[in-house]
């Protein structure tokens, strides 16, 4: 990945309300491949919706913007800020990744001296990290808190349980489907499947060849003893013979 150009996209499709900050699509360095998401706040004044937004893209002395690619302000409206990689994470890293280029930021707006959150913000910084895993193909687990990543020098998101809030983008990504059931092909087909799952456990169980199921053969009284029927002997003989 170089530009994630698809954000604002991903978040509106995850029910996030959007802005798009004017040059967005060409802010941040364009070497860029995060497979994990940091959450931060801004730690910016009380007042007012997104009053860190200008910092967040033009940097402050001693480190130059964007500083992030969405600022998250106190209504939970989403600031698209950069495509690019945005200097944000800093030393330190999470279960093995390290550095700007391995991660989202995510700047929520908050003072970080205990303002509680607002419900509507909250929710929305859950929407806004289930579309950056969604889109991105990052797991739950690859998402932290920037204390987590740097836990001798930071503290945010101050006031937000990161467990509990993995659980919350799992709740909201869902269930991963399970893979599609390829069916079975040749001979398989023709046979219930209560047959299949006898050559299955027969073959597992003994490891045998068809020679060797082949004397397991029985009529009458005995087939009621683990015998394998004549027809299934029969399949597992063409298929040997492939």
């Amino acid at each position: 990945m170089t530009r994630a150009l698809w954000l604002a996209d991903a978040l509106r499709a995850e029910g996030v309300t959007v802005v798009e900050e004017p040059g967005w699509r060409d802010r941040g360095n364009p070497t860029f491949s995060p497979k994990g998401v940091i959450c931060h706040h801004t730690a910016g004044p009380a007042r007012g919706d997104a009053p860190s937004l200008g910092t967040c893209i033009n940097g402050r002395p001693g480190l130059p913007g964007p500083l992030c690619q969405i600022v998250l302000a106190r209504s939970g409206t989403a600031h698209v800020i950069a495509s690019g990689r945005a200097n944000h994470a800093g030393a330190g890293g999470w279960r093995g990744l390290t550095g700007n280029t391995s991660v989202f930021g995510i700047e929520a707006e908050n003072t970080g001296l205990g303002e509680p959150w607002p419900q509507v913000q909250y929710d929305a910084y859950v929407r806004v990290v289930a579309a950056l895993c969604r889109r991105g193909g990052i797991p739950t687990g690859m998402v932290c808190a920037h204390r987590e990543w740097a836990p001798t020098r930071k503290i945010d998101p101050r006031g937000i349980d990161m467990t509990d809030f993995r659980h919350h983008v799992a709740d909201r990504l869902g269930p991963i489907a399970p893979p599609p059931v390829t069916p079975p092909e040749g001979f398989l087909m023709a046979l219930t499947e209560a047959e299949q799952r006898e050559i299955l456990a027969k073959v597992r169980s003994t490891d045998l060849r068809v020679q060797e199921l082949d004397q397991q053969l029985t009529d009458g009284a005995d087939a009621k003893k683990g015998g394998i029927s004549r027809r299934i002997l029969d399949a597992l003989a063409r298929l040997e013979a492939r």
